[in-house]
């Protein structure tokens, strides 16, 4: 690779980390022709409660990423952060580890949809594009509600993304757990394991 490498960025409390996401990040690279995606797992999210902890979540993460090409990378940037974490301040700290790339922002739509976001425009400014990937019950008319308070030049950064991927969602892996449930084929099986071996999500 040569040049200036075209980097994704992909975050998320990914708890636990399912066939969903790691197929986000898979097709990202190809549909948006990026050199690499940078999963990055936050530590402490600041607008959502966690069910797993950080090092059990980045283990997990870790554990998903090893089957996956090398250039879908595990990125520790948002667990070193202190306290509630913005994606903002997550971007800059990047930015500073490789100030060479041309980031590219990707999220799933209910991500962005769903949660609160502060200072969106930051996120906006930091990045070439925002890619967005539809998921159950949202897409691009639920991402403009979000963003239509941004500046037109702003918004124009966001773009659909479309990627396939298995229709999954975290929650749904946790109550299946939680009800003694079979969770193979919804996460890797070494994640399904440790999962296991943790008595994660049990309670």
């Amino acid at each position: 690779m040569t040049g200036r490498l075209r980097t994704g960025v992909f975050g998320g409390t990914f708890d636990p980390v399912h066939i969903g996401h790691t197929a986000i990040a898979r097709g990202s690279l190809f549909a948006a022709q990026l050199d690499r995606v940078l999963v990055v797992p936050v530590g402490t999210p600041a607008h959502r409660a966690t069910h797993a902890s950080a090092q059990d979540r980045a283990t997990m993460l870790r554990l998903a990423l090893a089957g996956e090409d090398s250039r879908i990378q595990f990125d520790a940037t948002a667990l070193d952060q202190t306290g509630p974490v913005y994606t903002a301040d997550t971007l800059a700290l990047v930015r500073a580890a490789h100030p060479n790339d041309v980031l590219f922002f990707i999220a799933g739509a209910d991500s962005l949809a769903r949660s609160v976001w502060r200072r969106l425009d930051e996120v906006a400014l930091a990045v070439e594009r925002f890619y967005v990937v539809p998921r159950r019950g949202c897409d691009w008319p639920d991402v403009q509600a979000v963003i239509a308070h941004l500046a037109p030049d702003l918004q124009a950064r966001f773009e659909r993304l479309d990627v396939i991927a298995p229709d999954v969602e975290a929650s749904e892996i946790r109550a299946r757990v939680k009800a003694g449930e079979s969770i193979n084929g919804f996460v890797a099986e070494p994640v399904a394991s440790y999962i296991v071996e943790r008595g994660l999500y049990r309670n």
